[in-house]
């Protein structure tokens, strides 16, 4: 095969990257930057106003060791770290708890406050920064002299190289040009994998931040969640192109009103419930409903209790795959039946509630983020238990559009803590998740009211978002890139309700790092709300194109 590498023709040296199709550096985001800041020189050079002053760069990173070079034109110049979808732009970096600066006098800056650290620097110094995300530690080096670490503890997150305060310019080297677009000479250092271009050489292990420096993942998205399209034929039919056997199938009518359909392999395929209403599980024949669960996806008979055939009608179905028909859990003082796929996150749960307090194996190496519950003997709202919102446990309901409120439930990396609420003698079902990465994502973010609205960073291209604004009243919205192949998607499907299909008010772009809300609508993004989702990916970062 021939090269797709292109030949630069009349561009001056200082104007060419390292970038290739193989291999893309980062550069600072676009999409997620305060609304004074103005980028040029192919995404490398921050001039500021006054306002809203930060720009972070496009690759997070929450393990390995990365370094990246800086230098500082004009103003008062910060330059450091921030968590990656904390709102770094409202505000000089270090303002906030999840950024951390070095200024240009040389004191530190973090949580608004100010300590010694190492020495001033003047422009056209050149900034080294170290970050080893493994320890926590980072370091900043003035021409190339290191000033020792300058914060420690920044684990358990996803963090950008972030630059700004107002008034200031800054150049920034991710590993593509030491010139700093002309301003010096090149030096042609590259980290320890012989990658990058840079000023100065790399701290020892330090490597550019860069997709072909990114570990490669550990799971491959669509060995274990899939979107299938298919149109309903009112007789017994096979639904193929999941890529696996699903032990978890949502089906929705897009054309037309319908229920939800929700099967899985713990209770069984006869067996179905609906997110967009209270009713008990019920029960199909042998050919009715959801057939059987197939190698490539799942069979369907007459319509039943679910809408997921009716002739012509168009129709949606989300696959997962689990551990099949499910073990035996004894972690919590309840014994549960789990089908759990710990590679990526996600299990299935199903128990008898006590009436009283009691704790429910869920099969998983890590702490779920985010659980879906639902009694099956008994009318009852569908729980949703998250830790995304602050750390702490939430509680609202899938089937209403009601805000959360902070819940009294616990979680662990083995089990989950439960009030009294799970009636006695009544079996329950439970979805559990927690972000895998390159392949999930469960967190939130706060809106900002526009149409270039917030940018949320998941460390891969989405196949599927589902949000939910938590402090108000708004409905639950499904989008996917399978019903909307372009980078604009916008056919919005509510979990709680029965309505068809919409295509207004949810624009949102999915993008090979995450997804950016594009509307201001209240159930999208309102400023200031807060916002929980659930997305999977259509390919991890290190291998993904926005279209």
């Amino acid at each position: 095969a021939g090269s797709n590498n292109w030949t630069p023709n009349n561009l001056a040296a200082t104007d060419q990257m390292l970038d290739s199709p193989t291999n893309n550096f980062a550069t600072l985001n676009p999409l997620r930057k305060g609304s004074a800041v103005v980028l040029s020189e192919g995404n490398t050079k921050s001039a500021t106003g006054s306002g809203l002053p930060v720009v972070g760069s496009t690759i997070a990173s929450s393990t390995g060791k990365w370094y990246c070079e800086v230098i500082n034109k004009t103003g008062n110049s910060m330059i450091g770290l921030s968590v990656v979808n904390t709102d770094i732009s409202s505000a000089a970096l270090g303002v906030s708890a999840d950024s951390w600066a070095y200024y240009k006098d040389g004191r530190k800056f973090t949580n608004n406050g100010m300590t010694t650290y190492g020495s001033s620097y003047v422009a056209d110094d050149v900034i080294g920064i170290s970050f080893d995300a493994d320890v926590g530690s980072l370091t900043f080096y003035k021409n190339n002299v290191s000033q020792g670490v300058a914060f420690t503890g920044l684990t358990s997150e996803d963090y950008v190289f972030a630059i700004g305060n107002g008034s200031t310019t800054h150049i920034a080297n991710f590993g593509q040009d030491s010139s700093f677009a002309g301003n010096k000479t090149a030096q042609g250092n590259s980290d320890a994998n012989g990658i990058g271009d840079f000023y100065y050489a790399p701290p020892a292990g330090f490597l550019a931040l860069c997709t072909q420096n990114l570990p490669d993942p550990t799971v491959v998205p669509s060995e274990h969640f899939n979107t299938v399209l298919y149109t309903g034929t009112g007789a017994a039919q096979s639904i193929a192109g999941a890529g696996f056997q699903p032990d978890f199938t949502w089906i929705k009518a897009r054309t037309s009103t319908g229920q939800h359909g929700l099967v899985d392999a713990v209770r069984g395929r006869a067996k179905s419930l609906r997110s967009n209403g209270t009713d008990t599980e019920n029960t199909s024949t042998a050919t009715q409903d959801v057939t059987s669960f197939d190698a490539d996806g799942f069979s369907l008979g007459t319509e039943y209790n679910i809408s997921c055939n009716a002739n012509g009608a168009t129709h949606v179905a989300w696959n997962w795959k689990a551990g099949g028909t499910g073990v035996s859990n004894t972690d919590g003082t309840i014994t549960s039946t789990v089908s759990a796929n710990v590679e990526a996150g996600f299990s299935i749960v199903g128990f008898i509630g006590t009436g009283a307090s009691a704790s429910v194996g869920h099969g998983l190496s890590s702490a779920p983020e985010i659980i879906i519950f639902k009694n099956r003997s008994a009318a009852s709202n569908w729980n949703v238990l998250t830790t995304a919102i602050d750390g702490g446990a939430d509680y609202g309901f899938l089937d209403l559009t009601t805000a959360f409120n902070t819940a009294g439930e616990t979680i662990t990396s083995s089990v989950v803590n439960i009030f009294g609420n799970f009636a006695s003698s009544n079996n329950y079902i439970a979805y559990a998740f927690h972000s895998v990465d390159g392949y999930s994502k469960v967190g939130s973010y706060t809106g900002n009211g526009s149409t270039d609205g917030t940018f949320v960073h998941c460390g891969f291209r989405p196949a599927y978002v589902m949000w939910k604004r938590t402090d108000a009243v708004a409905v639950w919205v499904i989008q996917d890139t399978t019903r909307d192949e372009g980078n604009t998607s916008n056919s919005r499907i509510e979990a709680n309700s029965s309505a068809a299909e919409a295509t207004d008010n949810a624009n949102i772009d999915m993008l090979s790092n995450g997804f950016k809300m594009r509307q201001p609508y209240g159930y999208v993004n309102s400023s200031g709300a807060t916002y929980i989702f659930l997305a999977f990916a259509e390919s991890p970062f290190k291998h993904s194109n926005a279209r």
